[in-house]
């Protein structure tokens, strides 16, 4: 609070500032401001009756809680503080910038106020400048969870209710993911080989045992057990946060390795030196450039343009078309359910392959005749 003099047109006058924070939420706080005063007598009445309604328009806030951006904090301390959370620290940060982007004008609102009304306007904004159906979902989860954590908590009072309840988006369509065949397989690692590409060891350990890129990238020799033929997939390195982290699903896991890994690893030994990683150091991988090169790569051959993750795709596709049981590529590839694998066993065709070899519906010499005149020599 402060009374200050000031002149205007030769004339002494006083200003009253005044600034008044919540006792409960220190986050909170009212503000009024008075110029003109020709005396400093009424300027002290004046300043005692702006704190006054400062504090009426604070305890009206009170009643109604916690502002939305008061309660967005909140959930963050909430989360930091509670070491059983299942939302790691990346995805946190990510939920923390999306809502501070996109629910900005609600931060001084009391979240009491706030509607579905106005969520269905963040949604729709979202959606004109080009968001996904995935993300546009998730944005609105998110919300919904940050209404019922402020619910739970006492922070929001006066609603039992989030307003981002009940609003539907549609579900994504589902794309059919990026795949090479065993023909393009092979072509790209042969002319990865033959170029002395520098990523081709890269590319092949992906395609020879499904590993993930960021668990590439921190395989250690330590990891590889010779005289079993198996290697450990303990840990991932995150390119955002620049460190070595556990793998995606928390859990570690083996891979088998084939003789043809046991070879192409063999070739890495050798020239590997004193690096205790597997992989050597590519241009650019660290910084998260591996499928610019691959894509560039497939399309300077004439193979489809496919991204990093699609060679994971690639090694999960074959080893079904093999004969090789889900539920031992899902154990191989660190999945926690079978649900994943239904995507690549659907793209595998295994499920339908063969299956309409069992319609017989033409009749039996039509059927005859076409396969004679099919084979039969050209007049």
């Amino acid at each position: 609070m402060a009374v200050k003099l000031y002149e205007a047109d030769g004339k002494v006058l006083y200003q009253v500032y005044v600034n008044v924070r919540s006792p409960d939420h220190p986050g909170q706080r009212a503000q009024r401001k008075v110029s003109g005063i020709t005396s400093e007598k009424e300027a002290k009445r004046e300043e005692t009756r702006l704190i006054r309604e400062c504090e009426r328009e604070l305890a009206a806030r009170a009643a109604k809680g916690s502002s939305w951006g008061g309660v967005v904090d909140a959930w963050e301390q909430h989360l930091r503080a509670e070491r059983s959370s299942q939302i790691n620290s990346m995805t946190r940060e990510d939920y923390l910038a999306s809502l501070r982007n996109h629910t900005q004008a609600w931060w001084q609102r009391p979240a009491a106020e706030i509607s579905i009304v106005d969520v269905k306007e963040v949604l729709a904004q979202l959606e004109a400048a080009g968001a996904s159906v995935s993300f546009r979902n998730k944005m609105r989860a998110v919300v919904n969870r940050v209404f019922l954590f402020g619910i739970d908590y006492g922070l929001i009072k006066g609603v039992a209710r989030s307003p981002a309840q009940g609003i539907r988006l549609g579900r994504r369509e589902e794309k059919k993911p990026e795949i090479l065949s065993i023909t393009e397989i092979r072509r790209l690692l042969e002319e990865a080989k033959r170029l002395e590409h520098p990523w081709y060891p890269v590319w092949a350990m992906a395609l020879l045992t499904g590993m993930r890129n960021g668990e590439l990238y921190a395989l250690l020799w330590s990891d590889i057990d010779w005289d079993n033929h198996v290697l450990s997939v303990t840990k991932s390195y995150n390119g955002r946060m620049k460190r070595v982290k556990s793998t995606k699903s928390g859990c570690w896991r083996t891979v088998p390795v084939s003789d043809e890994l046991t070879a192409l690893l063999r070739e890495l030994k050798a020239s590997a030196g004193e690096r205790p990683e597997v992989l050597p150091r590519v241009s650019g991988w660290a910084g998260g450039d591996q499928a610019v090169h691959l894509r560039m790569f497939c399309l300077g051959i004439g193979l489809p343009s496919i991204k990093f993750h699609t060679l994971r795709a690639c090694f999960a596709t074959q080893l079904i078309r093999n004969g090789v049981a889900p539920i031992q590529i899902q154990k191989v590839c660190g999945w926690k359910d079978l649900e994943t694998m239904q995507r690549y066993v659907r793209l595998a065709g295994i499920e339908t392959d063969g299956i309409t070899q069992a319609l017989k519906i033409l009749p039996v010499e039509e059927v005859a005749a076409q396969v004679v005149n099919l084979f039969a020599p050209k007049a």
